[in-house]
């Protein structure tokens, strides 16, 4: 054990400063890397990088005002990218400050407005503030100059759905499948969930049971689907094969203490009412 330790201190003590910065990030030992960024920072004032490690340094020691000013100074070397005013943005919604998160990031739009990654950190912290109609054209921005990312076609479908526009969100699933499929790119399980979720508001069941099916046959283990399939499947009035579906995602959970308590509850409530109404009016039936 002293030998380990012995070795250790050798290791760190030989290091460069960057790299003991690195190992005391790694180590949890936030005030050290600060110290050791600071240092770096002071002998290399022009080198944007030392700066950007310091002020990430300082978020993960949750000094957002801190970070802010190192960030700030990389973006005076960087005064045509984007990264360092997005990371500005970042420090103010650590602090609630959003009407300022927003200009930084708004900034960042205006220094790349080629580049899909300030489009959809914008369009994403919009939607999240409950602004998705504003979110729509940004994130639609976003997969017009990526369409090969999964999480920003499934962003832009959540920002339609919640400004009201359904069926535009169902086209937007559809257009990423057809973009994903053209340039060759795997099944993406985070999308048909997305779409199925979005089927399912729109009463549209075996459309999303499709989807789920499709989910688990590429990853049975996907407990959240088990779970989607088996409400589908109650909506559907197909009691028994919901009761099923629900055994299943518990085995998938783990066998969970969480998730045999929701089988159960599926069990003696919705599922038990399932099955009378199936008995007295077979269909679809609702909780």
């Amino acid at each position: 054990m002293l030998a380990s330790v012995a070795i250790a201190l050798v290791i760190a003590a030989c290091a460069s400063p960057i790299e003991q910065a690195r190992i005391a990030l790694d180590e949890g030992e936030l005030d050290r890397a600060v110290v050791l960024l600071e240092g770096i920072a002071r002998d290399h004032p022009e080198e944007p990088g030392a700066w950007l490690a310091l002020g990430r340094a300082r978020m993960a020691a949750n000094r957002p005002v801190a970070a802010r000013e190192a960030f700030e100074r990389a973006a005076v070397l960087l005064p045509h990218e984007s990264g360092p005013r997005i990371l500005v943005g970042h420090t103010h919604e650590l602090e609630r400050r959003y009407d300022e998160a927003e200009i930084a990031y708004t900034q960042a739009v205006a220094l790349a407005p080629t580049e899909a990654r300030p489009e959809r950190v914008l369009g994403v912290r919009l939607l999240r503030w409950g602004r998705a109609p504003e979110a729509v054209p940004h994130l639609a921005r976003a997969a017009e100059l990526d369409p090969t990312s999964a999480a920003t076609w499934n962003a832009l479908a959540v920002a339609q759905f919640h400004a009201g526009d359904g069926g535009a969100a169902l086209d937007t699933f559809e257009r990423a499948r057809r973009e994903r499929a053209a340039r060759g790119l795997p099944f993406e399980r985070d999308l048909a969930v997305g779409e199925a979720a979005i089927l399912v508001r729109a009463r549209r069941y075996a459309e999303a049971l499709g989807l789920y099916d499709e989910v688990l046959s590429h990853d049975p283990r996907f407990a959240a689907a088990h779970v989607g399939r088996a409400l589908v499947l109650h909506e559907l009035g197909r009691c028994e094969e919901a009761r099923v579906a629900f055994a299943r995602y518990a085995e998938a959970a783990g066998d969970t203490l969480e998730a045999r308590a929701r089988v159960l509850e599926y069990e003696r409530g919705a599922g038990l009412r399932c099955v009378e109404r199936a008995r007295a009016a077979p269909g679809p039936v609702g909780f």
